[in-house]
């Protein structure tokens, strides 16, 4: 038979009687690799062609979207509709998924405390271990006497990894009490430890009057309202951004304790994990000055992006 001949013959076992490439090959006497050409060649030739009678589920469909709108590598929708409990939880499953599918056993992964971050420890009992791999906290973790929205332990604890933890507030009260903890060794250490994640999971933040940061009593409402007339409409590890994804420096950057604007973009690949409609003008942001390279949301969320994209 001819090569064209060759091609038709192999896609019409594969893709009609439905042998396998092995059993392809032995009925045309070629090799498995011969197959695989051959029917990469259908394929492009138009040999053969595909036709999906149904539509794409809509999660799937928004996804591929926002990859399209906003350059990301990835983005993970989950249902919407529900209320914003309910997509939490669903991003919190999604997040833990997605992060386990990423991390290698000698990977590194940065985590940032957030209410829609630790979503994902309910998710995380089943995990698969992973020895060698490090949990690192990329900004302070410590508010109050516990801190419910840190997901660094129950992730390594989860995973067999081990834990570089910055046991510190996000915020100090001042530049001397930020250059003191630096000057710790385990502080500094844990900082820089930080710097070498290949992954970050963080949440986004609002920079308005009900953000977690002002709700928490860790900046003051006069404090924020400062930093919204200097343009800041999100932020990230307490670090602010404008409408155009841009650092909007404010007075809170000399009293916060964790990587740099600078250190956060140099991480490989970054994960925004957020949803609902306070955060649509942070998220568009964020995205807009490609901050991210995976977003993790919920459908109404995608959707309200991809109308203003």
């Amino acid at each position: 038979m001819t090569n064209e001949e060759l091609v038709t013959v192999a896609a019409w076992l594969y893709y009609k009687e439905g042998l396998k490439q092995e059993e392809v090959a032995r009925r045309l006497g070629v090799s498995r690799v011969k197959v695989t050409r051959l029917l990469a060649r259908a394929r492009r030739e138009g040999v053969v062609q595909f036709h999906v009678t149904r539509p794409l589920p809509e999660s799937f469909r928004l996804a591929a979207e926002l990859r399209r709108a906003f350059g990301l590598e990835d983005a993970v929708v989950v249902p919407g509709g529900a209320g914003l409990e309910a997509s939490r939880d669903a991003l919190g499953a999604a997040g833990a998924a997605y992060l386990l599918a990423r991390l290698e056993p000698q990977g590194s992964v940065g985590l940032s405390w957030s209410a829609t971050v630790g979503r994902m420890a309910p998710y995380l009992h089943q995990s698969r271990r992973l020895p060698g791999c490090t949990v690192r906290e990329l900004a302070g973790s410590y508010l109050g006497q516990a801190n419910p929205y840190s997901i660094s332990g129950p992730l390594a604890a989860a995973l067999g990894c081990r834990l570089e933890a910055l046991p510190a507030p996000v915020l100090v009260e001042s530049a001397a009490a930020r250059a003191a903890l630096l000057a710790e060794p385990r502080i500094a250490s844990a900082l820089a430890g930080a710097r070498q994640s290949r992954i970050a999971v963080v949440g986004v933040g609002q920079a308005d009057q009900q953000s977690t940061s002002v709700r928490t009593g860790m900046v003051s409402p006069a404090e924020m309202a400062a930093i919204n007339a200097a343009g800041a409409v999100g932020e990230v590890l307490m670090r602010f951004f404008d409408a155009a994804g841009r650092p909007v420096a404010t007075p809170l950057d000399e009293r916060v304790l964790a990587v740099s604007w600078q250190d956060f973009l140099q991480i490989p690949h970054r994960v925004a994990m957020a949803a609902g409609p306070a955060k649509l003008p942070a998220l568009r942001a964020a995205l807009n000055g490609g901050l991210f390279h995976a977003l993790i949301t919920d459908a109404d969320t995608a959707r309200r992006l991809l109308d203003s994209a």
